[in-house]
């Protein structure tokens, strides 16, 4: 008797944990209906697995609202609207915009309200349907490391077949060759400054003699310009005299006939005889001058280097 009362309390007992529990469970559940709301559209492109209804919608970490429904854009295949509840004070403004987040690692999401700043302005809804104020999304973390991700994959997949296409037999064996070519240019290149390193010495060698040789040149065309420029200093000398001498003699001839005595004996004797004299030394100097000038030309070295000629005895030639 007394264990069937002790089975009737229990179940008492747990049949009003459930009751309570049932009465916790729709309290908690009605709560929210009550209050002033508004309604909004978030439109987006991503994926909305994970989201359901009744998902939290929280502004800055905030909840403030809960998702109401999740349709397909009638007009824009594209495109999910998903029905949002919010608290009728909450600042939602023109710029304000929702990413889907997720919630752990429990594979559900939420919406994030971000944005909207105070200088903005409050974004209109209404309570129909079809004119619920329109919010943006923008693509959440995973999302743009999705793409990320894949379009890394993309390039490495790109980068892979190229140094595929790039390592192929055909272009091994070319890359071969020009390593083999290389090498063999080095070597070459080394042998040849090798050599200029070795004549390196004969080069200046012959640089040193070539200067001295230069010398010698400039020192021979001094020589030779002194003896032409002394020997013309002579010829000219011997010229003026002569030209001196003449122009007494027509000076004497001319005063002569200005008095009036105008002897042929006396003027043959006194003017004439020295300026035929005159004139063979004048003969003379010219030829000298002319063999000068031919010895020059067929050999100007002559002047400077040619010795002494002996004059062969009477019987000798």
């Amino acid at each position: 008797m007394e264990n069937k009362l002790s089975y009737i309390l229990v179940g008492a007992f747990i049949f009003v944990l459930l009751i309570g529990g049932v009465f916790s469970i729709l309290w908690l559940g009605n709560y929210s209906d009550k209050g002033n709301f508004k309604f909004y559209k978030i439109a987006t492109k991503e994926s909305v697995s994970g989201l359901n209804e009744k998902a939290p919608v929280k502004l800055q970490g905030v909840q403030i609202g809960e998702v109401r429904g999740i349709t397909i854009n009638p007009y824009n295949a594209e495109e999910v609207l998903v029905t949002v509840r919010v608290q009728d004070n909450a600042p939602i403004k023109e710029d304000t915009y929702a990413v889907i987040e997720a919630q752990g690692i429990t594979g559900l999401s939420y919406i994030q309200l971000q944005g909207g700043t105070n200088d903005a302005k409050s974004l209109k809804t209404s309570n129909k349907d079809e004119e619920y104020g329109i919010i943006y999304s923008r693509p959440s973390t995973f999302s743009r490391l999705d793409k990320t991700i894949t379009s890394l994959s993309t390039k490495a997949e790109m980068i892979f077949e190229r140094a595929e296409s790039i390592m192929s037999e055909k272009n091994v064996k070319n890359l071969e060759i020009i390593i083999a070519n290389s090498a063999k240019i080095a070597e070459s290149t080394s042998k040849t400054m090798a050599n200029i390193e070795a004549q390196n010495k004969e080069i200046n060698l012959l640089l040193k003699e070539a200067t001295n040789a230069a010398t010698g040149i400039k020192n021979m065309s001094y020589s030779l310009t002194s003896a032409v420029d002394n020997t013309g200093i002579d010829m000219m000398n011997n010229v003026r005299d002569a030209a001196q001498s003449v122009k007494v003699v027509m000076g004497g001839l001319n005063q002569k006939v200005e008095k009036g005595s105008f002897d042929v004996d006396i003027l043959l004797k006194e003017n004439l005889m020295p300026l035929q004299k005159t004139l063979q030394d004048l003969q003379v100097l010219v030829n000298e001058t002319k063999d000068l000038v031919s010895n020059l030309k067929d050999s100007p070295s002559d002047i400077l280097f040619k010795e002494e000629t002996i004059q062969p005895a009477p019987n000798e030639r």
